[in-house]
This record gives structure tokens, sequence and C-alpha cells, in this order.
């Protein structure tokens, strides 16, 4: 009874070890064009002074659409990094029916000796996600398209 019992436990063990690699979702692939509504009324600037000051943040959310129908939620966050150059560090989470990707980047709205000049575009870097999007890497074009509206095209990659 204890060999069987002892059987059992290792089987058990190793059908765990080996499932949850097996059932494994396959990385995104491609690319996915996202329309962000920025909500004003979400905005909210915590800390700093006159002017942009290091440690400054901002925070707000966007809805999101995906070929013109609701796709879920932007959730945004701008640190001030570098009062000269008025440098920008940001992380967004991007929260979708089947998962959330994760975003990172930064910027700079004045230009730094030996820079290209900014522009208003933003690339991100794609650094994560959950559910559908485990295992997602690649990056993120975001662009104007309107006053309160950006188009964010997520390019992925292996």
């Amino acid at each position: 009874m204890l060999n069987r019992i002892t059987a059992l436990v290792v089987l058990s063990a190793a059908a765990a070890a080996f499932l949850p690699s097996a059932v494994a979702t396959a990385s995104p692939e491609g690319t996915m064009t996202l329309t962000a509504r920025f909500e004003p009324r979400s905005m909210v600037k915590v800390g700093g002074g006159k002017g942009p000051s290091p440690g400054e943040t901002i925070v707000f959310s966007t809805s999101l659409k995906r070929g013109g129908k609701p796709a879920g939620r932007g959730e945004f966050v701008q640190t001030v990094v570098d009062p000269k150059y008025r440098g920008i560090s940001i992380r967004a989470d991007l929260l979708l029916a089947d998962g959330t990707i994760e975003l990172q980047g930064g910027g700079v709205s004045l230009r730094p000796p030996g820079e290209a000049k900014p522009t208003r575009e933003t690339d991100m870097a794609i650094v994560g996600g959950t559910g559908a999007y485990a295992g997602a890497a690649g990056s993120a074009d975001l662009s104007a398209t309107g006053h309160l509206t950006q188009r964010l095209i997520l390019t992925f990659s292996d």
C-alpha cells in the first residue's frame, strides 16, 4: 500500500511539473492596433512645484478600442526624471479582456546636445504581459490622432 501511495505522489509531482509547460500559451505575434482616448478627469499630478521637477508624477487613464469596439483600459504613469530637458519615464498597463500588456519607455521634450529633435510620438517597449499576452515582448508606437486620442501600434516579437 505504501509503495502505491509513493508511486502516486511521484506520478502526481511529475505531472504537475510537466503540465504547466505543456499547456503554456505561445507569446503573441504580429501587430495589434488600439486607439486610446484620454479621460481628463482621471489625471492626477503628485508632487512637484512650479515647473517640472524630479519625482513629479502624473497618472491618468484611457479607454481603449480595437477596431472601433471597446477593448479595455490603459493606465499610465509618467514620472519626471530630468527637469533640464523635461525627461520623463513612462509605464503603462493595458488591461484587455484576455490579459494585460505591460509597456515601458521614456522621452524628453527639449533636445539634449547631440540628440534628435523630440517629436510628439513615443516609442515604448513591450516588457511583458499576462493571459493571452504572457511572455509578450516587442515595441509600441504611440502617435497622436486627435486632441484626446492616440493610436497605439503594438508589434510583438519573439
